[in-house]
C-alpha cells in the first residue's frame, strides 16, 4: 500500500456474543485486513485487560443508551471517508436498518453467526466465504 493510501477496514458491530466477530477478526488480521469492533455496552478496564491485543484490530465500546447514536456516526463516517470494505453485523434488525444507506454507498452488509464450529458469514441470505469477502466477490 502506498504511504498516501487510505486503508479500507472492517467494521465489525457486536451487539450480542463477539465469539464469532473475534474470529474472524483473527483471521482478517492474518490477512492484514484491519477490524474495528464497535460493541454494545461498556466494557471495563478488567475486560479490556483480558483481551490480548492485537495490531489491526481496535475496541470501541458505546455505552447501551447512546450506541445508535455511535452506531450510525460510525457508519457514516468511514463509508464517507472511503474508509469501509464491509460491515459485520450479528443481529438482522441493525442489517435491515443499515440495508438502504449500504446500497446508497454500496458497502457490503455482511450477517455473522455464531456457529458450535465457529461462525457463517451471509449475504442478502447467502452463505459467502471470507476469501470471497476479502477478494470483493461477495
Amino acid at each position: 500500500m502506498s504511504p498516501g493510501a487510505r486503508r479500507r477496514e472492517v467494521l465489525s458491530v457486536v451487539e450480542r456474543d463477539w465469539r464469532g466477530a473475534r474470529e474472524c477478526s483473527l483471521t482478517l488480521n492474518a490477512m492484514a485486513v484491519p477490524v474495528t469492533h464497535l460493541i454494545k455496552g461498556s466494557l471495563s478496564r478488567d475486560v479490556r485487560a483480558m483481551i490480548r491485543p492485537y495490531p489491526l484490530i481496535r475496541l470501541v465500546s458505546a455505552p447501551r443508551m447512546v450506541f445508535r447514536v455511535w452506531l450510525w456516526w460510525a457508519v457514516v463516517r468511514r463509508t464517507v471517508l472511503g474508509r469501509v470494505r464491509w460491515v459485520l453485523l450479528d443481529q438482522e434488525r441493525t442489517l435491515r436498518e443499515l440495508a438502504w444507506w449500504c446500497r446508497l454507498w454500496r458497502v457490503t452488509p455482511v450477517l455473522i453467526q455464531d456457529t458450535a464450529r465457529g461462525y457463517t458469514l451471509a449475504v442478502q441470505g447467502r452463505p459467502v466465504s471470507l476469501g470471497d469477502l476479502v477478494e470483493g466477490r461477495p
